[in-house]
């Protein structure tokens, strides 16, 4: 104990001599030797003397008519700011028709999307555009139509626009200061500028005043992700999907608005790929990922909410709002409304230095694919080792490859939908091999 004493001691003489502001180049030596001695004897680890040498470079100069101690004064901490990230640093997307007739899906991306969302309006309406810089967010979205794709393309076209207006809106209307208040007040905005952009694009793509009533059965599902430089906000309207890797672990930002779907077990399985052949072939051991028939619906509340409404959820193979549609929210639909609404579910997240990427993708994905699974095969794509392991398998390491290769993944599992991916990367993935060589191991 009384050793512990000693070194604790030893080493808070060692930074009172390091911060001591002593003028002469001799004491100045003499007291960094003495220090480097003390450190290395007490063990002291590298980030300790980083710790130490930043507090030696911003130590004040020292008074003539003060003595040492008075001179090796504290600096006061600066004030804490926000944490800020880039918006994103590469994104990729994929979307292809698998094994349906007909092309339903779309997906959108403009980064930054404000700015793109301005040119879009100023082109349509012959407008000057206004100067001014926007702030660096990206926007993100996938759209899965069912009954055609007029509704799917109508969300591509207008929905980013839509939501730059009503975020413009509301930040012209914000007031000023700062603090925690403004920040539960700009998180509030995020969640009307969502709900109002859906109701107005859902106003848009038709209504009761439809003289086709066949344009009525068209619908289409939409998250949507608006990835900035200090937050991510997430709007879903439907069964499609968005989830974070976070530090390695998939990190749910929506949920399905299913009537009825399968579900994996608990035991998520880890897929590896086979270089003897192009694309994702599902090979090895430990294959315990199993789908289980759901005998209740996956949301009871949406089942209630559609009750109230009047409607009713039947087991039509499978449970769909009045035997017809398997997702009880979605934009368009009017035939199934009010049953079937088009109020999006709004997650807002703030972002961390362990954000690695976000998957957005239809249900073409996720029906055959776990959120464990999809997030791991695109880290290990992101991060080359997929590349370095399997070279004919699989082309590099961007955001578009990781996308790819979860399209292929989805296609060699057997799935019967359209399949798009969207993958945005957060931050660049080192690959162990290229850690442990930085590491000297």
């Amino acid at each position: 104990m009384s050793s512990d004493t000693s070194r604790r001691d030893h080493a808070a003489m060692a930074v009172r001599e390091v911060l001591a502001g002593d003028r002469k180049v001799g004491t100045v030596s003499r007291s960094a030797r003495r220090r480097r001695l003390e450190l290395r004897r007490l063990g002291r680890t590298a980030s300790a003397v980083a710790e130490d040498d930043a507090a030696k470079r911003v130590r004040p100069a020292s008074d003539s008519s003060s003595d040492s101690s008075e001179s090796a004064k504290v600096a006061p901490e600066p004030t804490a700011e926000v944490a800020r990230w880039p918006a994103c640093v590469s994104h990729g997307a994929v979307s292809v028709i698998g094994r349906r007739r007909e092309m339903e899906d779309a997906i959108f991306v403009a980064a930054p999307f404000l700015a793109a969302a301005k040119e879009a309006a100023v082109e349509g309406s012959g407008v000057a555009e206004e100067e001014g810089k926007e702030e660096d967010e990206g926007f993100f979205a996938v759209y899965d139509g069912h009954g055609g794709s007029r509704v799917a393309e109508a969300c591509r076209e207008r929905m980013h626009v839509v939501l730059a207006e009503e975020v413009r809106v509301r930040r012209l209307l914000q007031g000023g200061g700062g603090g925690a208040d403004v920040e539960d007040e700009d998180r509030a905005r995020w969640k009307e500028a969502m709900a109002a952009c859906f109701a107005r694009v859902d106003g848009e793509v038709g209504g009761a005043e439809e003289a086709d009533t066949g344009e009525q059965t068209v619908g289409s599902t939409a998250v949507v992700a608006v990835v900035g430089p200090r937050r991510i906000v997430v709007a879903n309207c439907g069964d499609s999907r968005a989830v974070l890797s976070r530090g390695g672990v998939a990190v749910p930002l929506s949920s399905d608005h299913k009537c009825l779907a399968s579900f994996y077990n608990a035991n998520a399985m880890l897929w590896t790929l086979d270089s003897a052949r192009r694309g994702v072939m599902l090979v090895a051991a430990n294959v315990n990922e199993t789908f289980v028939d759901c005998t209740q619906p996956d949301r009871p509340d949406e089942m209630e909410r559609v009750e109230a409404a009047g409607g009713r959820v039947i087991n039509w193979n499978g449970y769909r709002i009045l035997g017809v549609l398997a997702t009880s929210r979605s934009i368009g639909d009017y035939y199934l409304k009010p049953y079937v609404i088009a109020e999006p579910e709004v997650t807002v997240m703030d972002r961390t230095d362990k954000d690695e990427f976000l998957i957005l993708a239809s249900d073409g994905l996720w029906d055959v694919v776990s959120n464990d699974v999809a997030c791991k095969i695109a880290r290990n794509c992101l991060s080359g080792r997929a590349a370095s392991k399997y070279p004919e398998s699989v082309s590099g390491s961007t955001a578009a490859d990781a996308a790819a290769l979860l399209v292929e993944l989805a296609i060699s599992r057997g799935s019967k939908d359209n399949i798009s991916v969207v993958v945005v990367e957060l931050r660049r993935l080192r690959s162990r091999t290229t850690a442990s060589k930085e590491n000297g191991r």
